[in-house]
Order: structure tokens, then C-alpha cells, then sequence
């Protein structure tokens, strides 16, 4: 398996299924921004809500072929193996296909993951044991707080701001000085940075080093 991250922002994406794993599927999706299609005979109350807030479309039927055709990822998460391998079948080489209980069926799975803001840490185990990594998982979740949400805002907007403002041979070593971990807990030593790097800039002291 080779393991990418998607854009699925404006993308279509059709879930088949309204059970637990369809609503734990699309539960991740919903803060995508992909265009999402349930087509099930029934779903779960929360993928009925989400219809309802127009989160989603709900097709209350089973699913057909021409559903699948103008997808750009489907997920496969019926209660029926039969129904679940007939829409592997139906799909293009082109298209991103997940069988929630037929992984090999599919072309792509999905990790766990833990998010924290900008940051993705992604477990996988390529099917060999599930259990081990929802354990992983949770050592992560431990591990990286939500702390990280702040600290990674901070480094994208001080990275941002050295690489359109401050000389090239200077901003090796102002990126590799974000990542000292003193600024990751310390929210007020990350504001007074920005802002001094801000200041330089105004100033036209780009050249001169930044006192934390």
C-alpha cells in the first residue's frame, strides 16, 4: 500500500450503506468538504440528521450502477458481502473504491487516524490487526495533545511569513528554530515570536537575528 492523503474538497463521494459503519465512515468525511451521497433502503438517525441539515443526500433505495458511475471515491458499506462485491464489480479502474469487509476488493483502505489541526498521524496495519491499531491509535491521541492544533497554526503562519519576507540564507535557520519544543506548550513565547518577526519586517531588519 502506498500511503497518500486527498483532497476530497468539491469531490463526489458515494457511501452505500446507512448503518454504523456507513455513519462511521461518513462521519469522517463530512469535514472534507466532499460532495456525499448515502444510497441505502434505510440509515441510521444520524445520517437522517445530516440529511436533513443538508450534510449530505440521502437516496432512500439500493443502490444501481448508474449511482456509481460519476464517483470519484465509493465506499462500499453495506450489511451484504453479495451487494458489497457486486459494487466493486461495477466500478472503474479510475475511481477510489473501499469494501469495508472485503478490503482486498477495494483499491484503497482507511487508517486510523488522529487529526490535530494541520497535523494527520495515520495508522495502518494493512488489515493485519485492526485491534492493534485502534491501540496505536490511542497511544498517539496521548502522545500529540491537542496542543499541536495551536503549534502547528503557529508554524504555518511563521512559515509563511519567512519564506515571502526574509532572505533566502536566512530562513534555514529561523524554520529550524519554529521547532524547538519550548514553543509548543507556550503560547504566549509563540505570539511574541510572530510578532517579532513581524516587527523586522517593517522595520527592514530581516537581516538580523530574532530575540526570542
Amino acid at each position: 500500500m502506498y500511503p497518500i492523503h486527498i483532497n476530497l474538497s468539491g469531490r463526489t463521494v458515494v457511501v452505500a450503506g446507512g448503518g454504523l459503519v456507513a455513519h462511521r465512515k461518513i462521519n469522517d468525511l463530512l469535514n472534507e468538504e466532499a460532495i456525499i451521497t448515502v444510497i441505502s433502503p434505510a440509515a441510521v438517525k444520524e445520517i437522517q440528521e445530516w440529511h436533513a441539515e443538508r450534510k449530505l443526500t440521502w437516496i432512500e433505495r439500493e443502490v444501481e450502477r448508474a449511482d456509481l458511475e460519476e464517483a470519484f471515491l465509493i465506499i462500499a458499506a453495506t450489511n451484504s458481502k453479495e451487494i458489497n462485491s457486486w459494487i466493486a464489480e461495477q466500478t472503474s479502474s479510475k475511481q477510489l473504491v473501499n469494501v469495508v469487509d472485503q478490503p482486498d476488493l477495494g483499491n484503497f483502505i482507511v487508517p486510523s487516524v488522529v487529526k490535530r489541526g494541520k497535523l494527520i498521524l495515520s495508522v495502518s496495519t494493512s488489515g493485519a490487526s485492526p485491534s492493534l491499531s485502534k491501540s496505536i491509535k490511542k497511544e498517539l491521541q496521548q502522545k500529540y495533545s491537542e496542543d499541536y492544533e495551536t503549534y502547528l497554526d503557529f508554524l504555518f503562519q511563521c512559515r509563511s511569513i519567512i519564506k515571502k519576507e526574509y532572505p533566502e540564507k536566512n530562513r534555514k535557520d529561523l524554520l529550524t528554530k519554529l521547532t524547538d519544543r519550548s514553543f509548543l506548550y507556550n503560547e504566549e513565547k509563540q505570539r511574541a515570536y510572530k510578532q517579532e518577526l513581524l516587527k523586522k519586517i517593517d522595520r527592514n531588519l530581516v537581516n538580523e537575528p530574532i530575540n526570542e
